[in-house]
């Protein structure tokens, strides 16, 4: 599985319930905009391994801040760049050795893929 995701795939997943050709393409230049002017997500053109040529996003900014749920906030609204104090004393990505269970959830599309 590639890190990246096409953008043209992603576009007819988000968009398959809107049939109007005029709203979808609005709808999805606000999108890109938005999408292409944030500093963690690389865009660029990449090869998949069916040999298919297309425009994707990656997105290279880190996880350790959002595994609290909160991204990395606090109560007060104030980033924390270095982790998420715990209740058991440490921090989150930073192991204090103590073995942690994190929960995995598996995106369900609603509908089979083929």
């Amino acid at each position: 599985m590639e890190g990246w995701i096409s953008v043209g795939q992603l576009r007819d997943d988000v968009l398959r319930d809107e049939f109007s050709a005029r709203r979808r393409e609005k709808l999805w230049a606000r999108v890109a905009v938005v999408v292409e002017r944030n500093a963690n997500v690389r865009a660029s053109v990449r090869e998949s391994r069916g040999g298919e040529v297309s425009r994707v996003w990656e997105w290279i900014g880190s996880l350790g801040l959002l595994a609290d749920g909160n991204g990395g906030r606090r109560e007060s609204g104030r980033i924390s760049w270095g982790g998420v104090a715990t209740p058991e004393g440490g921090q989150n990505g930073i192991s204090d050795g103590k073995d942690e269970m994190m929960e995995l959830r598996k995106w369900d599309e609603g509908r089979p893929i083929y």
